[in-house]
């Protein structure tokens, strides 16, 4: 057998698909196991857009999106990776709006109870959560 025998593009073909999927591995992507994750906010019965929305699993990286004009969102955990970890997560809304012009602080709109002392949780369960609804409520006092 020659040299040029040895490394023909017939026996070459399997080799180069057993090292791909070495290299890929057996599924994909290595981390925690993740599930789609979106739904709505609203407030007062009324959708919230432009607001932040995160998911926080024990002591893992939170996952995070931002609702649009009619207060839907779906989570991202990566840049690759779309998602929540799946269990329990604490959730955190936030709704803060900017003060005037230029740079001035963010004043929040949402209580406290729906960001920083999060009363809020969710199950993420693995394949698609495509029910994560939040409806807060507000006094039209303020927050």
């Amino acid at each position: 057998m020659n040299v040029e025998q040895f490394f023909s593009p017939q026996k070459l073909a399997p080799v180069a698909i057993i090292a791909a999927s070495m290299i890929l591995g057996c599924g994909g992507v290595s981390g925690p196991q993740l599930g789609t994750v979106s739904g709505t906010v609203t407030l007062n019965g009324k959708p919230l857009p432009d607001a932040t929305v995160n998911f926080y699993h024990e002591n893992d990286r939170p996952a995070h999106g931002k609702t649009d004009a009619n207060g839907r969102y779906e989570l991202q955990f990566t840049n690759t990776r779309m998602g929540a970890i799946v269990g329990e997560n604490v959730v955190r809304i936030t709704a803060a709006t900017v003060e005037g012009e230029g740079v001035k602080p963010k004043k929040e709109i949402l209580p406290a109870m729906y960001n920083t002392d999060s009363e809020l949780r969710y199950d993420v369960k693995a394949g698609s959560n495509a029910d994560a609804n939040f409806d807060l409520k507000r006094s039209t006092g303020g927050g």
